[in-house]
């Protein structure tokens, strides 16, 4: 059987989100394009890490796997598709309660990367949602660069998390820093809440 990644762990899904020194020549707009690039490779490679879910679920190689999950064109269809696959094969009950926490947190973040995508630049760097007619309103309810910054970096964990838990079932466990798949569901579960916060969830992990 051929693997299509290989080990995918954090080395390789790390977006290199952190602060950097930013040159400055750069407007505010050309402060938060550069911030919304990352926000949406980011996201990018979260998508990527529910497909190797679905790989590793369905047993099948690259050139199987791939044409029937990127034939969903929507983020939740395929995430309908990892869903159906999961409850038709014999997924260890671990891995099931990972893969079920990992996609409540991403439906939770999906609204924020929906308002990125779909969302209009200001000159002075903020992120306004197209709907709003009144020009007041809107910068009301505007996106900050804080914000598109801490959905970046939330993004990327979660990726990250998942890409781990998928090594550690399929036996790389010397790889990872989590001891197990359960505490990789309990970082899953202590990311915040909303994709935009920084302030991690307090509720306690539940099975």
């Amino acid at each position: 059987m051929i693997r299509s990644l290989g080990p995918v762990g954090r080395r390789s899904l790390d977006m290199t989100i952190g602060p950097r020194k930013q040159s400055e020549k750069l407007s505010d707009r050309d402060k938060a394009f550069l911030l919304f690039g990352k926000a949406m490779a980011a996201w990018a490679a979260l998508e990527m890490s529910f497909y190797i879910w679905f790989e590793h679920a369905m047993l099948l190689d690259m050139r199987q796997a791939k044409p029937l999950y990127y034939a969903a064109t929507n983020f939740k269809a395929r995430l309908d598709l990892l869903r159906a696959a999961i409850s038709s094969t014999k997924l260890e009950k671990e891995e099931q309660a990972f893969i079920e926490a990992a996609i409540k947190k991403a439906i939770k973040y999906s609204s924020f990367r929906n308002k990125l995508a779909h969302g209009e630049f200001t000159l002075e760097g903020l992120l306004i949602e197209s709907k709003h007619a009144d020009y007041k309103a809107a910068r009301s309810s505007a996106i900050t660069q804080r914000e598109i910054e801490t959905a970046a970096r939330n993004f990327s964990k979660l990726a990250e998390l998942i890409a781990d838990a998928r090594d550690y079932a399929i036996g790389l466990r010397d790889m990872l820093e989590e001891d197990s798949l359960e505490i990789c569901r309990q970082r899953v579960i202590e990311l915040p809440l909303e994709a935009h916060s920084s302030t991690q969830n307090s509720m306690p992990a539940k099975r």
